[in-house]
Formats: structure tokens, sequence, C-alpha cells
């Protein structure tokens, strides 16, 4: 503040010595007019203070009475307050700000391309990224949880309810034909019970049911001569071992891809299973099923866990370079791209600009002029003068010393007319 104000009181104070060189110089040469060179001075001087009194008193009395004298037409921005802030609205409403040529001007702008254009540049700014990612997290928080948890349950209970049996049906005897599904099943079961006979505790639980078993057979006439001998001959651990090496010897037969009782097991599967898709009772029964099931099992624990988790995951990703730099930011520029090369699309959104940028105008000119009058009036009549001086009271003092100067001349020009003259 005070960097600016010293031009302007430097301004002031050489207006101020200009007036009183001027009446310096004329008091000093009075008492010697007759010479005519000082008489020539003198007729400078005089001029010179006239011109800068003149100003002085004008500039004066454009703010404030002269001296404090009220001298008629003197204090005229006080004075006329309201006829002045009239007149700058009524400027700015009719001339400067002309409703008419700011419609003709925009009707003449190109607003689409430049609003393109704009964009390009904004899509890439940081600010822009974290602002957008922030409205997206906020949009996810904001999510209705237990309502959507609500319909994703009600749909996947309905899809499973109305998805028929003999459809899943069909596609499962079709998924089997594609994959042999039943194949890697029966190679599972294998490898499930290969590893199971081959653990110890398992082997010897085996062989102690099976020897059990057959004491408890000496009760049936026809398998008991059978039972003694097979206990005389083995014990418990060694009918352990056989029953397991005859198992494993069965289950790597089964391994064989073209083996009978496989070949015969997976027939059985594969017909079963196509007489299915045609036992409309068996259908029925499994329908019944999976409804009942399907109410039985809650399946709000399972989605609020998969929730929870898509929605961290969700926030991550969008926060990631990974998502502007493959997603987002090629997409804005692909719809952008679009836009600009769809001259349909282009001249219609650039005539829409137009009409909402017009009809803005139209609603809110008037409210320009209200606006500026609604401030002027905040301020009272000595901020008024206050601000008018700090804008132009250099200019204004300029004009007080350009008056002293220009007066000076001139007086030195009449004055030597009347010596000429004389």
């Amino acid at each position: 503040m005070q960097q600016q104000l010293k031009p302007k009181s430097s301004t002031r104070r050489l207006a101020t010595v200009s007036l009183i060189f001027m009446a310096v110089g004329f008091i000093a040469s009075l008492p010697f007019k007759e010479n005519n060179w000082v008489f020539w001075l003198q007729s400078g001087f005089e001029a010179g203070l006239v011109g800068g009194i003149a100003d002085w008193f004008a500039i004066t009395a454009l703010f404030r009475h002269p001296l404090g004298l009220k001298i008629p037409h003197t204090n005229l921005l006080p004075k006329n307050r309201e006829r002045v802030i009239e007149s700058i609205v009524q400027m700015l409403e009719k001339d400067l700000l002309n409703k008419e040529s700011i419609v003709e001007k925009l009707r003449h702008m190109t607003l689409a391309d430049r609003f393109i254009k704009l964009l390009r540049s904004i899509v890439l700014l940081p600010a822009f990224r974290s602002t957008v990612t922030e409205l997206l997290t906020g949009i996810l928080h904001k999510l209705p949880k237990e309502a959507i948890l609500k319909v994703v349950d009600d749909r996947i209970s309905d899809t499973v309810k109305a998805y028929p049996s003999k459809r899943l049906a069909e596609r499962l005897m079709g998924l089997n034909e594609e994959r042999r599904l039943d194949e890697l099943a029966i190679d599972q079961l294998l490898g499930y019970g290969q590893r199971l006979l081959e653990d110890p505790v398992i082997r010897d639980q085996i062989g102690r049911l099976a020897y059990h078993a057959m004491i408890d057979q000496e009760k049936n006439t026809f398998l008991r001569v059978t039972a003694k001998t097979v206990q005389k001959v083995y014990s418990e651990e060694r009918l352990s071992l056989v029953i397991q090496s005859v198992l494993l010897s069965v289950i790597e037969d089964m391994k064989q891809v073209h083996h009978p009782n496989r070949l015969a097991i997976l027939d059985h599967v594969r017909r079963n299973l196509a007489q299915l898709t045609q036992d409309e009772e068996r259908l029925a029964k499994i329908d019944q099923w999976k409804a009942a099931e399907v109410d039985r099992f809650d399946m709000q624990p399972v989605l609020n866990r998969a929730y929870t988790a898509g929605i961290e995951e969700l926030k991550t990703y969008l926060a990631s370079d990974s998502f502007w730099e493959n997603r987002a930011l090629p997409l804005m520029n692909q719809a952008l791209n679009e836009w600009d090369q769809h001259p349909t699309f282009k001249q219609e959104s650039d005539r829409w600009m137009k009409d909402q940028l017009v009809r803005f105008v139209d609603q809110n000119h008037q409210k320009i002029g209200g606006l500026v009058r609604e401030n002027l009036n905040r301020f009272d009549t000595e901020t008024l003068i206050h601000m008018i001086e700090d804008k132009v009271g250099n200019d204004l003092q300029w004009i007080r010393v350009n008056g002293a100067i220009c007066g000076f001349f001139i007086g030195l020009i009449l004055g030597g007319i009347k010596l000429f003259i004389g």
C-alpha cells in the first residue's frame, strides 16, 4: 500500500511546488515590473499562478468544497452521488456491456471447439485426477449397501430357482462331452482313494474292520469255515497289507483308459445323465430340492464379505495409474475425439451452448447493473472519493502541473505581445 501511495504523493507534491513556484516568481517580480524583461517574466508567472489555482479549484471542486467554502457548483461528486452511480450503471448496461452486442458476439463464436480444447487440457491436470478420484470414492461410500445386497441376494435366489433343472442337466451333459468331466471325476476319486490307502493309519483301520467282520461271520454256517481258515493264516496286520495291495491293484487297473471296469462305469454315468434329461419326475424333485436349499441358505454373510472386499479393491483401482492411463484417460479422449469428429452432434451441442448462454445473458443482463449499483451503494461518499482519487488522482495532479506550466508559457506569450504593442 505504501509503495502505491508514493508516486501519488510525489505527484501531488510536484503540483503544489509548481503552484508555489509560480506564486513566488510573481511576488518576487513585482518590485521590478518597470524592467521589460522582468515584466515579461512576471506575465508568465502570473498566468501560471492563475492556471494552477484554476486547475486546483476545478479538481478540488469535483470532490469537496475548496478551502471548506460552500461555493456554488462545488463538491460535485457527493452532491450528485446517485446520478453518478446511475450514470455508471447505464454506461455498463447500454454501452460497455450491451446485451445485443454480447449476444451477437456469442453467435459468431464456435463454443464447441473451445470447450473441447478446454476439456482436453483439464483432463491432464493432476488436480482433475485427484478430484475425480475423490468424487468416485465418495460415491462408493454413499452407495446403499444393504439395498444392494438385498437386490443381489434376491436376484441370485430367483435366478437359481427359475433356472430349469432340465436345462441344467442338458448343460451338464454338454460340458461332460466337451471336457470329459466324468473321466476327470473318476481320476480324482481314484487318486483320492489311492492316497487314503497309502496312509498307514487308514490301511490298519481297514484291516481291523475286515478282521472283526470275519469274526462276526462265524455265526453264518456257510462262511464259518472260510472265516476260521483266514484267521489261522492271516493276522490283523498281515490282512491289512493284503487288502491294501488288492485295492491298490484295482485302482491302478481302473486308471487305465481302456480298462473294462472303467469303461463300464463311464457308460453307466453317461446313460444315467442322458436319461435324467428326459425324466420329468426326477427333474421336478431336483427343482423342489433346489428351491428349498436356496431358501435355507443364508447368502448375506458371503455377499457382505464379497461387497466389502470388492469396494476396497475398486477404490484402490480407481486411484491407480493403471486405471487412469489404461481406462479413464483413453475413454475420455475417445469421447472427446468422437465429439470433435461428429459434425452433427458437434453442431447441435454448439447451438445448445449458445442458446444457454444467450438465455443466461437475457435473464441476467439487468442484474449486472443492479450488482454494480448494489456494490457502489455499499460504500459511503468518503470511501468512493478515496477510491476515485486512488485510481485517477495521479492524472488529476498532473492536470494542475500542466495548468501551471501551460499558463506560464501562455503568460510569456501574452506578455511579449504587450511589450511589442506597447
